[in-house]
């Protein structure tokens, strides 16, 4: 490892040092660090730290780069350790700020991000900033989390983000000692995420920019994505209920409140649908297994207080390791999250009228929306009927769809609860035109409707 000079201290003149795990992060290292590099804050008020983890992708020759023209880029070098705690480690012993801001190699910062924090951050002296953060590359984010900037964040709200890309005191992390796990652990981010929640004095949620861009790689190399191997994991989330409950044991309706919250995010959703199911029969009695222990330890058994009606099933069936119970859960849950589906499709001079079957498991439609693709315009429908169990009638006027539509649009059935879903067109239904009216399959297999040569 390289040899830098001794951090200084508290009071320096270097409010936040970036720190960065970086191993073959290649092309995506150059949009971070071109993100860096462009700060409007002040270069002598911020520091970037790179550790480069052995990478093998000339990623290195990169950040050496980006070093000799920025004077407050430094960059260590050393030999692969296989995970990113001893680089993030590594990085804490030689930040120099008054924060640290830890950062992954494949994302990037809005230009605005460093100031913003920092400016927000010692204003209100927060302990642990929490940064908006916004998806590239398809990657969900939990957007709930940033509705709104939050100066003060209950413990129970900010455990829903286990991540590490936080803005913490240094002084915090030296006074707590916290650091992150350097063997090859599951959660080892969300281990040290906790342990400075439960040490802040304040944990502050900043919303009103977007400072963080996280991604999705093209090339599935997040370690998120990774395959996980369920007695380690839990054993990892173990250790986060333990931290919790420390803090928090005095009051054990509330421990219980927030270790079910942690399991309702790390630990059911192992047992979704298809997730569920992709497991090997042994992986899936390897997850009971270890859900069972964890539930037992941390959890009393009146779950009824803690979990919605609908979790209820999957939690009773982990404590009665009953894998039959929960693989027909899952089941049911792939049966119900399918789209809804044509049956019948027809056009003639007043509406296009069809039938769609939706799934009987899953929630029941309300309406059906016709969405333009190229104009704000909706042309909505709430006169479904169903002679049938499952299978429902609707008629889109003719007259309304001309009125709304431009070009195309894409034809979603509405539901009281969730999102809505657009109507799967199978082959063996045929498509329809009428006077111009054109219902047709598109490319992926949907019903849409075409009205360009349309007679009025």
């Amino acid at each position: 490892m390289g040899t830098l000079s001794e951090p200084v201290t508290q009071d320096g003149p270097i409010l936040v040092s970036v720190v960065i795990p970086v191993y073959n992060a290649m092309p995506y290292l150059t949009e971070l660090l071109n993100s860096l590099e462009i700060q409007d804050l002040d270069k002598d008020r911020y520091e970037v730290i790179a550790v480069n983890d052995g990478s093998t992708d000339y990623g290195n020759e990169i950040l050496d780069v980006y070093a000799k023209r920025n004077g407050n880029f430094r960059i260590i070098h050393q030999e692969n350790s296989g995970w990113p705690g001893k680089p993030r480690n590594v990085g804490i012993e030689n930040a120099r700020g008054r924060y640290i801001f830890f950062c992954d190699a494949d994302d990037r910062l809005g230009e605005q991000a460093l100031r913003r924090m920092t400016d927000y951050a010692v204003a209100h002296d927060v302990d642990v900033l929490v940064p908006k953060m916004v998806g590239l590359g398809g990657r969900r984010v939990q957007a709930s989390l940033f509705a709104k900037t939050q100066l003060d964040t209950s413990l129970e709200f900010i455990l829903a983000s286990l991540s590490p890309q936080k803005m913490i005191k240094k002084s915090l992390l030296v006074t707590a000692g916290i650091r992150f796990r350097e063997d090859k652990v599951r959660l080892e981010d969300g281990m040290a995420m906790v342990q400075a929640y439960v040490a802040a004095k304040r944990i502050s949620i900043l919303a009103d920019y977007d400072y963080y861009q996280i991604r999705s790689r093209a090339d599935g190399q997040n370690i998120s994505v990774g395959a996980i191997e369920p007695t380690g994991y839990v054993r990892s989330l173990s250790h986060i209920a333990q931290t919790v409950r420390d803090h928090t044991g005095d009051d054990p309706a509330y421990t219980a409140r927030l270790v079910s919250g942690l399991f309702r995010r790390k630990g059911l959703r192992f047992y979704q649908g298809a997730r569920f199911l992709s497991y090997s029969p042994e992986n899936r009695r390897a997850w009971v297994t270890s859900h069972k222990a964890f539930l037992a330890e941390f959890l009393p058994a009146e779950y009824e207080e803690f979990f919605k009606p609908e979790e209820l099933p999957t939690v009773h069936a982990i404590v009665a390791e009953d894998l039959a119970e929960l693989e027909q859960l899952a089941q049911k849950q792939v049966a119900a999250s399918k789209n809804p589906e044509v049956v019948r499709l027809g056009v003639d001079n007043n509406s296009v009228s069809l039938e769609f079957a939706s799934p009987v498991d899953g929630p029941q439609p309300v309406g059906v929306s016709v969405i333009c693709r190229d104009t704000a315009g909706v042309e909505s429908s709430t006169s479904i009927e169903s002679p049938t169990a499952g299978v429902y009638q609707v008629d889109l006027g003719r007259e309304s769809l001309l009125g709304s539509l431009k070009r195309l649009g894409d034809v979603q059935v509405d539901y009281a609860k969730g999102k809505p879903r657009r109507l799967a067109f199978p082959e063996a239904v045929s498509p329809a035109t009428h006077a111009g009216l054109r219902a047709y399959r598109t490319a992926y297999g949907y019903l849409s409707i075409d009205v360009r040569k349309a007679v009025g």
